[in-house]
């Protein structure tokens, strides 16, 4: 049970490739649309605020599997770009 089968490293995977895709076409879409940054960037901080806790709940309260943890621990990774970059085309937005 605590250690990782064939079958989760291969989900753990396709599940990271599409939090890969969908970061790449958001930051790609903030990167030209017009949008409110100051938003963005309070709901961004907000749900990697949430996924950090939920991440630390995990490891905390965790009785030997680790396979929920990798899965948190990849939304905290999501979260935190979609916030970074919302800061970033915003600071790259002020200065032109």
């Amino acid at each position: 049970m605590g250690s990782f089968q064939r079958e989760d490293l291969i989900g753990s995977l396709i599940f990271l490739l599409i939090l890969v895709i969908v970061a790449w076409i958001n930051l790609r879409k903030m990167k030209t649309g017009a949008y409110d940054f100051k938003a963005l960037r309070k709901r961004g901080l907000m749900w990697t605020e949430v996924a950090i806790v939920l991440f630390f709940m995990q490891f905390i309260l965790r009785k030997g599997d680790n396979r929920f943890l990798l899965v948190l621990g990849m939304v905290v990774l999501f979260a935190a770009s979609q916030w970074l970059g919302a800061i970033y085309y915003d600071r790259k937005r002020k200065e032109q």
